[in-house]
């Protein structure tokens, strides 16, 4: 059956539980909160058929992956649609409730309405990798935080010798575990993954980590069909914003904005004044 003609299950995502909005074989609206767990998820996904049923699910990063890889190895279609754009929605519906339940309806309808693309999943090595950056990117973060701290308690005319000591202590221990996810990132590429970063540090001013992440956000640029979608998708794109006489290029567009914020701010720094 087209997607096109498959009922839709919107799912409303969180940490513990998964609300879902569907019609059943009678046509009637239901609202279910299932486990966020591989078992409550298994035994919900065989009530349904693939022939007859897709999901769009709200993206919420590591909480939606579960339901979102599960349902794709039972062969059903599911989709990802980003908050904002169910956001969005709701404000063009006119909806002012605010529950888990109205959410999953919500997300129901705009699948309904809309037909979102169904989602291609990432190889294991990109997941794999995926993982290995953002630890990366935390452990690096931590050390700066620490090496901030260390030299503002250099500063200290009582310093503690036994806290200065705990402080470089933890510092050699971080930069050992990022020379160890760094030695662990080539053996998560293959060739093809290879050839294509090469071509991507091809261009000026891309280096190994971020060639690693362009690869990461773009599954190795296999989810874009031509050059134009992956710029939009980067928000690149240039934009045309035309009301009647009026006309604003993105950089038009950019120093009004910051006119409005800047006037915004005098006003407000008069009233306080007066």
């Amino acid at each position: 059956m087209s997607n096109v003609l498959k009922k839709v299950i919107g799912v409303d995502v969180g940490a513990k539980f998964l609300t879902v909005s569907f019609n059943d074989h009678c046509d009637k609206d239901q609202v279910q909160n299932i486990g966020n767990n591989q078992r409550s998820i298994v035994a919900f996904l065989k009530k349904f058929s693939t022939e007859d049923y897709c999901f769009v699910i709200e993206a919420t990063g590591n909480y939606s992956s579960r339901l979102l890889h599960l349902s794709l190895s039972k062969g059903f279609e599911s989709s990802l649609i980003n908050c904002m754009s169910v956001k969005h929605f709701s404000r063009m519906k006119n909806i002012i409730t605010k529950t888990d339940a109205e959410d999953a309806k919500l997300i129901k309808l705009y699948g309904e309405m809309f037909r979102p693309e169904v989602y291609v999943p990432k190889s294991i090595e990109i997941e794999h990798l995926d993982q290995e950056i953002k630890l990366l990117n935390d452990l690096e973060e931590e050390k700066r935080r620490y090496a901030v701290k260390l030299q503002a308690l250099r500063y200290n005319p009582f310093l503690n010798a036994n806290t200065e000591k705990h402080y470089e202590k933890r510092l050699k221990q971080l930069e050992k575990e990022i020379t160890e996810v760094e030695l662990r990132l080539p053996q998560l590429q293959d060739e093809e993954f290879k050839e294509v970063k090469d071509l991507i540090q091809s261009v000026c001013g891309i280096g190994e980590k971020t060639s690693l992440q362009l690869m990461i956000a773009t599954s190795g640029f296999k989810n874009f069909d031509s050059a134009k979608s992956l710029v939009k998708y980067f928000g690149l794109a240039p934009r045309i914003y035309q009301s009647g006489k009026k006309s604003y290029s993105p950089r038009q567009m950019q120093n009004l904005q910051n006119s409005y914020q800047r006037n915004a701010v005098c006003l407000f720094l008069d009233c306080y004044e007066t």
